[in-house]
């Protein structure tokens, strides 16, 4: 006789595969999230440059302000958040100080050390929401940052600019 139950082994075995492809999906899930939040964040800042450079048209000259961190204020943009809830990093590099090569002095930079930009810095921290972030976008705190670098010809994760 039959009583049409599970046994302990079988229920065991039942639990042990679900366990395994959860652990599996999970982190799938995670990246699927993660690039979507790199991809919205990228394309925010597309927006922001565009809002950036309507501004210059306007008025002659990048968005300032007393805090260069939230100079984007003039475009009452100040406070808009970046995917991950940290508000996006902007500096009018135009307008600041030069170094010795006529470059920008306070600016993100490449794994060479070169600047990102020569007109404006705009980028997210990204997932850490560490701030301040490394100045050097593919190290410590500054390689999850969304940067926009090449005057605007690349948007993107900044370790892979």
């Amino acid at each position: 006789m039959s009583s049409g139950g599970f046994t302990i082994v079988e229920l065991a075995i039942s639990l042990a595969i679900i366990a395994t492809l959860v652990a599996i999906a999970v982190p799938v899930a995670q990246d699927y999230v993660n690039k979507g939040n790199v991809a919205r964040a990228a394309t925010e800042i597309r927006g922001l440059e565009k809002e950036i450079i309507f501004y210059k048209t306007e008025f002659g000259r990048f968005p300032c302000s007393v805090d260069p961190w939230t100079s984007l204020v003039e475009i009452g943009r100040d406070n808009f958040p970046d995917p991950w809830g940290t508000p996006y990093k902007y500096r009018n590099l135009e307008d600041g100080p030069k170094a010795g090569d006529k470059k920008p002095q306070f600016c993100r930079r490449d794994r060479s050390f070169n600047p990102l930009n020569d007109d404006f810095d705009l980028y997210s921290v990204g997932p850490d929401k560490q701030v301040p972030t490394n100045n050097q976008v593919t190290k410590g705190s500054g390689a999850d940052d969304i940067v926009r670098a090449a005057n605007g010809r690349y948007v993107g994760e900044g370790t892979k600019y």
